[in-house]
């Protein structure tokens, strides 16, 4: 939150930038967006609304390189969105309830224009405009903002998600999990908790061919240096080591050598946060997949707290998955609204500059 909003006031000098929390009659209109039909789409999917003829060019480029890149970190060729491509006057009344709608288009202005809004055609909808006097005014004004787009349209995916899984959860694991650790997160129906240690849970909803799981660890706090990659993955691996066996004798889940992870310093529910994505693999096993993580300080308890997610779905697309354990974790509420707001003061682990 604090980096994006540091991006948007020094890109501002240059860009119009106009972000609204909704599109119809005001901002905070209540009685506007319950008349809202609810978005749709498939998951991860983006509608780019532009002509054939830019689309073809290096703006239809630009875009398709940063939206459709494919992430080393899910283990298949899977783009990071889907793309649906369609010209203006094809944008009828069906196309307005996508959920991620992004217009692209030329325009007599002197400077680019961009717009990020909220809930425009329906609910639970992302709606970005970008409007340039040439194209190569279109290309520099995505490029500077493509990183915000993402995760706009990154968080309204898993807004959705845990909203669908807010009506299914296993309330019984939020009253387990506040006793243990005093905090706890949404878990639909299926997931249970396979491990309870002092240290360390493991809650984990497997099926016939899909096996989706979270693991929550914690430990005093000592130093920033506990944010770094290589602490993380150390701790990850003594963890799993420790706690999850796999199929064969002397078998254990680790984080992979075979792509390095990445460490990404972000916000987690109001703390300064690692977040570090990967592939886990079995050590003397042939099994793999993507997993995800956020580590961060509870400031009153002086505690680590890492909780990490994971998917093992073999031959099977894994993005989507994926997000379902991103909502999953990002659910993440401590037991009492004091306590929260207790915990989320962590200024002493916020860089501002």
């Amino acid at each position: 939150m604090i980096s994006r909003l540091i991006k948007i006031s020094i890109i501002a000098v240059f860009f119009s930038v106009i972000l609204f929390s909704c599109g119809n009659d005001s901002p905070n209109s209540t009685s506007a967006k319950s008349l809202l039909f609810t978005s749709g789409g498939r998951t991860s999917e983006v509608l780019v609304i532009i002509s054939d003829n830019l689309w073809k060019s290096a703006i239809g480029d630009s875009i398709k390189n940063s939206l459709a890149v494919v992430p080393e970190w899910l283990a298949r060729a899977e783009p990071e969105y889907d793309l649906n491509q369609i010209p203006y006057n094809a944008f009828g009344s069906v196309y307005q309830k996508q959920r991620n709608i992004l217009f692209v288009k030329l325009g007599d202005i002197p400077k680019p224009k961009i717009s990020i809004r909220k809930d425009v055609y329906a609910n639970l909808q992302t709606v970005v405009t970008i409007k340039a006097k040439d194209e190569k005014s279109l290309v520099f004004a995505f490029e500077k903002y493509k990183e915000l787009i993402k995760t706009t349209y990154h968080n309204n995916e898993i807004t959705r998600i845990r909203n669908a899984y807010k009506g299914m959860q296993v309330k019984k694991l939020n009253t387990k999990l506040d006793q243990k650790f005093g905090f706890h997160l949404i878990f639909p129906k299926g997931f249970y908790l396979a491990m309870d240690k002092a240290d360390f849970a493991w809650l984990r909803r497997p099926t016939a061919d899909i096996e989706e799981g979270v693991f929550i660890y914690t430990k005093p706090y000592s130093d920033t240096s506990e944010f770094s990659l290589q602490s993380i993955i150390n701790y990850r691996n003594e963890m799993t080591k420790k706690y999850i066996p796999g199929p064969v004798d002397n078998s254990y889940m680790k984080a992979s050598d075979f792509f390095p992870p990445i460490i990404k310093k972000t916000e987690f529910s109001g703390h300064y946060a690692s977040q570090v994505r990967g592939l886990w693999d079995v050590e003397g096993y042939a099994m793999g997949g993507p997993f995800i993580s956020y580590t961060f300080v509870d400031s009153v308890a002086q505690r680590l707290i890492t909780i990490d997610g994971y998917i093992k779905a073999p031959k099977k697309e894994k993005r989507d998955l994926l997000l379902h354990i991103e909502a999953i974790i990002e659910s993440f509420e401590y037991k009492s609204i004091e306590e929260k707001k207790q915990n989320t003061n962590d200024t002493d682990f916020v860089d501002n500059h």
